[in-house]
């Protein structure tokens, strides 16, 4: 079996398997929005912006929109960031690797069986 068929085969299968994997799915609810504090992430970031928008004088007044957007993506950014350090566990990539591994083994397992 060639490498572009097992790659079809798991674009194919990659939904199922990973609807199927339990330590996927704990994975992706570990970053919904579950508590007070993760709703921080948004709180944070409009009250830095704010902050800017007062207390920086930037003319004209198109630039100083603009700049305080920057920021509060910026901040955004680091808040999603910090969040992803304190989620014990591994990321759902390195989970959907690890599956993808796993099923191009057992193709390659059940190909060799077959000759």
């Amino acid at each position: 079996m060639t490498d572009d068929e097992k790659e079809a085969l798991w674009l194919k299968n990659k939904p199922r398997l990973i609807k199927e994997s339990k330590e996927y799915q704990e994975a992706l609810q570990a970053f919904k929005m579950s508590s007070g504090a993760d709703w921080l992430l948004f709180a944070i970031p409009v009250a830095a912006g704010i902050v800017f928008i007062n207390s920086v004088p930037i003319h004209p007044e198109w630039l100083l929109w603009l700049c305080t957007v920057g920021v509060a993506v910026v901040i955004f950014a680091i808040c999603v960031f910090v969040k992803s350090l304190t989620i014990s566990g591994r990321l759902p990539t390195e989970i959907e690797k690890d599956i993808k591994e796993r099923f191009v083994k057992q193709l390659d397992e059940s190909t060799f069986n077959h000759k």
